[in-house]
């Protein structure tokens, strides 16, 4: 299946560490890129050490990032692209913020899985490192982790495969006639 994107537009991965929004992003790239549709991924981890100087993942130190992160996503929407923005965002208030600044060019995805299930996942052994104390400020750990209000969708990937995953997110984009089959 081929693409053509409609009107740009940022798509914003919210939920917890491990939760797969990375492994989505990544699949959804991949998916995507195979088309004519221009779309690039900005994985939080790639960008962290190129944006942001010690981050101490304090609840304003994710605020300051949130605003990096729209920053940027402003600059790369005026090239007619749909971005994929796999970070954490893990309150509402960051959410909120990006809400107000994209207004209709900007879509909250939550990557919902349960977190007893994203402590077993532990891709980036956060959890483990939080639980001996070597890291702070960890969402699902030190900090709670705010549910979101108004996202667009919620893909759950503890029972659904990244295909199905993606899917529906593709689906959801073409209903909001942010992107079209091309014939």
């Amino acid at each position: 299946m081929s693409y053509k994107l409609k009107k740009t537009h940022s798509i914003w991965f919210t939920g917890l560490p491990s939760s797969g929004k990375t492994s989505i992003g990544k699949f959804l790239l991949k998916k995507l890129s195979n088309t004519s549709l221009p779309v690039i991924l900005i994985d939080a981890d790639e960008f962290k050490n190129i944006l942001f100087d010690k981050r101490k993942y304090t609840k304003t130190e994710r605020l300051n990032s949130t605003k990096k992160f729209v920053k940027l996503c402003k600059i790369l929407l005026r090239t007619k692209i749909l971005i994929i923005i796999s970070a954490n965002h893990a309150f509402n208030d960051q959410r909120n913020f990006v809400r107000k600044k994209l207004k209709k060019k900007y879509s909250e995805i939550w990557i919902n899985t349960p977190l007893k299930d994203c402590k077993k996942r532990d891709v980036k052994k956060l959890y483990n490192k939080a639980k001996k104390g070597l890291i702070k400020n960890l969402v699902g750990h030190d900090l709670k982790f705010e549910k979101p209000k108004k996202h667009n969708l919620k893909v759950n990937s503890k029972n659904n495969t990244l295909e199905y995953s993606c899917n529906l997110i593709i689906s959801y984009l073409k209903n909001k006639n942010i992107i079209k089959n091309e014939h």
